[in-house]
């Protein structure tokens, strides 16, 4: 390319337009994901991470109301059960006092009744799920069944105290075991818990014991003229009123509660239970009586039928509040849960409007300077961006504005400077292609000096292109005499090297092999006497392990015969366990039956009138024997029960350990004989070890004086060859200079 080329003001132009252009159009860097993705969709993620906090909030929220949604439904599972089991406990109170009275017919009515309602209670409970309902249910009609077949005597006394354990053992538990698993007895709101306490968990248990109080009082109107059976009676009669009446007062005090949180329950629950409140000095009267001297005292017959009917309709009544109550919840947290939905999503489309306006007032101007960016990267240099906002935005469209106008204003400044180029480039086109000659080592040519502003320059270079030539001459013949000199010196460098070089390599093969001889017998000599000193240790240790394996050889005979006989004993006391055990069942059999048999007695002997008294004495002396005797065995029971239990982890332990120590004894006794064996091996080694070890200690002192005499030969070679080799490199290095300095003078043409 001439240089009138490389000066074209077009050229000069562009060559001055690429760096503003990199500078301004950079290669686009590699971005991430977010890089990746439009303003729009980076709005709407960020929208989205914020929603993400509100969806859990509100899902926590919907699944909080559900939960006490359906905790009140089961609740309120619960509540349908109370009135069949009011209804059975009053069919159970009429069939036993239908059946003391001797009314059978009433009686059968009764016992259908029952059998009915414990059917439909079951199926209630199978329905709803209450598995720990159903089977006290379940155990409720075992336990019904047992007490119809339970004997009639004189003033049905049996069947009384029969029928008042019953309410204790099962009516109650199954009444408890309805609370607990429909969780009513854990209600959270402090309202409908004094209401719960109330009907259904104190109240049930005032109607049970005024139902067993009217019970003993028919008894005791069917035997007050048997003062033996009125006291056999009286002691049952007193308690039960006892406990009635506390429990009607802490029905009271769950009423009192109750009414004070909520005045709804004042015309129910309270009015309900405020009727009772005369019964409960009859009852006081009666507990506080002794029956002994006037059977008279007790509670009137048909005022305990009345306060048991009254408590009755007082659990219904109850039930009926409490379900209320729980339905009221129920549907306040139905609401509140539609009310937060509703509300949360009104927020949620109020927030999702404004964040699109949000997006349209930003991704609007963005869209707008991306589609002027695109038109000025094209060259359209008019263009300009609206601006309407004050924010960053508007910031940034006034700056590209700017920038517009500052590349139009440079773009006209590039055009004066080309015209100016081309006027220059008439001037100094003649005397540049001159200047190329000679810089490509034509020093014959000689610029022309011409009147204006350039002739002093070209006369002074034609000046110093001749002085040049001139040196360059001096320079040449000069280097052919040094590249003569240097290549003698280089063959004679040459030969001295090359036999320093054949000296070195075989003093430096002897040294290495005295080396490795050297090495080789030290580490042999090192092996030997460390072999000899592991033989002398390996025979002592095997010494040593044998004499440890023939005692713990002894130790595990006397182990194995010690574990056999212990095993032995385990078994037989496990075996006497067992039969203790049997005799423990019969003695809690036998006072199981002397109990039934000292109330028997007890009645018969109330039954003889004035001759039975004492005997009456001893059958309560036995059956209290009988109390203790159940108690004993029950505790002797749980606590053979515990020695089976260590007995047989004995016998399990003991019988492995046996089995541990047969294969212990067994390879202990092939490890003695290794032992042994090893012992022998040991022996012999050490003293082969020893003869090696004195025989490598000899020939390692011969080797390193050798080794001393061939080192110091080789130093003096390496010493000779070092002295070659430099000699030689500056020969090198000289004759390359000169020729590379011949190289550049060829290139110059000179003048003559």
């Amino acid at each position: 390319m001439s240089q009138n080329a490389r000066l074209d003001p077009s050229l000069i132009t562009k060559a001055r337009r690429m760096p503003a252009m990199m500078e301004t159009a950079p290669k686009a860097a590699s971005s991430t994901l977010l890089g990746r993705i439009g303003v729009g969709q980076k709005l709407a993620i960020t929208a989205g991470l914020f929603a993400l906090p509100i969806t859990v909030l509100l899902y926590l929220t919907v699944s909080g109301h559900q939960q006490d949604i359906r905790s009140i439904e089961r609740k309120l599972a619960g509540t349908s059960l109370i009135d069949p089991y009011v209804q059975v406990q009053n069919s159970m109170s009429e069939y036993v006092r239908a059946q003391t009275r001797g009314y059978g017919s009433t009686a059968k009515v009764a016992a259908e009744k029952v059998d009915q309602t414990l059917l439909a209670l079951q199926n209630a409970m199978a329905a709803q799920g209450l598995s720990a309902s159903q089977a006290a249910t379940e155990r409720l009609t075992r336990e019904w069944k047992v007490l119809q077949q339970s004997r009639s005597d004189q003033g049905g006394l049996f069947r009384t105290i029969t029928y008042q354990q019953f309410n204790l053992e099962q009516m109650l538990p199954t009444l408890d075991a309805v609370l607990e698993e429909s969780t009513l007895a854990l209600d959270p709101s402090e309202v409908s818990n004094y209401a719960t306490q109330t009907a259904l968990i104190t109240l049930p248990r005032v109607l049970a014991r005024l139902s067993s109080l009217a019970a003993l009082a028919q008894s005791l109107e069917l035997v007050k003229n048997q003062p033996a059976l009125v006291d056999v009676l009286a002691p049952l009669y007193r308690n039960e009123a006892n406990r009635a009446g506390v429990a009607l007062d802490d029905a009271f005090v769950a009423v009192r509660r109750a009414e004070a949180l909520n005045a709804s329950l004042v015309l129910t629950l309270g009015d309900a239970t405020r009727n009772l409140e005369n019964m409960r000095q009859i009852i006081s009267t009666a507990a506080s009586v002794d029956l002994s001297n006037a059977v008279e005292g007790r509670a009137n017959l048909t005022a305990l039928d009345s306060a048991v009917a009254q408590v009755a309709k007082a659990v219904k009544s109850g039930n009926q509040e409490v379900t209320r109550l729980l339905a009221n919840r129920a549907s306040l947290e139905r609401r509140a849960l539609i009310q937060e939905l509703l509300a949360v999503g009104l927020i949620t489309l109020l927030a999702g409007l404004l964040l699109l306006a949000v997006a349209r007032a930003i991704t609007g101007p963005l869209r707008r300077l991306a589609d002027s960016a695109r038109a000025l990267e094209g060259g359209d240099l008019g263009v300009s961006v609206p601006v309407n906002t004050r924010d960053e935005l508007g910031v940034v469209g006034q700056a590209f504005n700017a920038a517009t106008a500052k590349l139009r204003v440079n773009q006209e400044k590039t055009e004066t400077e080309r015209q100016d180029a081309q006027r220059l480039q008439a001037n100094v086109a003649e005397f540049l292609d001159v200047t190329m000659k000679i810089a490509d080592g034509d020093l014959t040519q000689r610029g022309r000096v011409s009147e204006d502003v350039l002739g002093n320059v070209v006369d002074s270079i034609n000046l110093m292109t001749e002085e040049l030539a001139s040196v360059l001459g001096d320079v040449q013949r000069a280097s052919t005499s040094v590249t003569g000199g240097s290549q003698a010196m280089l063959d004679s460098t040459e030969q001295i090297r090359a036999g320093t070089l054949i000296t070195t390599e075989e003093t430096g093969r002897v040294t290495q092999q005295a080396n490795d001889m050297t090495v080789a017998i030290r580490q042999m000599s090192a092996i030997a006497q460390a072999s000899a000193d592991s033989a002398q240790r390996a025979l002592s240790a095997s010494q040593t392990g044998q004499q440890a394996v023939i005692s713990t050889l002894q130790g595990m005979e006397a182990i194995r015969e010690s574990s056999q006989d212990v095993s032995v004993r385990v078994q037989s006391l496990s075996q006497r366990s067992k039969q203790i055990e049997e005799i423990v069942d019969s003695i809690g059999h036998i006072a199981s039956q002397v109990n039934l048999l000292s109330l028997h007695a007890s009645i018969e002997a109330a039954g003889a009138g004035e001759g039975g008294k004492r005997f009456a004495v001893v059958a309560e002396e036995i059956r209290e024997l009988a109390d203790l005797s159940t108690v004993a065995a029950a505790r002797m029971a749980s606590l053979i029960a515990e020695v089976q239990s260590d007995v047989r982890g004995v016998a399990q332990n003991m019988q492995v350990n046996s089995e541990q120590v047969e294969q212990g004894y067994t390879v202990a006794g092939q490890a003695g004989e290794a032992l042994r064996e090893m012992a022998d091996l040991a022996g012999v080694t050490a003293h082969f070890a020893s003869n090696i070890s004195d025989a490598a200690r000899d020939q390692l002192r011969d080797v390193q004086g050798m080794s001393s005499a061939v080192t110091q030969i080789a130093d003096v070679a390496r010493a000779s060859q070092r002295s070659a080799e430099t000699g030689r490199e500056v020969a090198e290095q000289l004759q390359e200079l000169a020729q590379r300095l011949s190289g550049s003078l060829t290139r110059f043409r000179l003048p003559g």
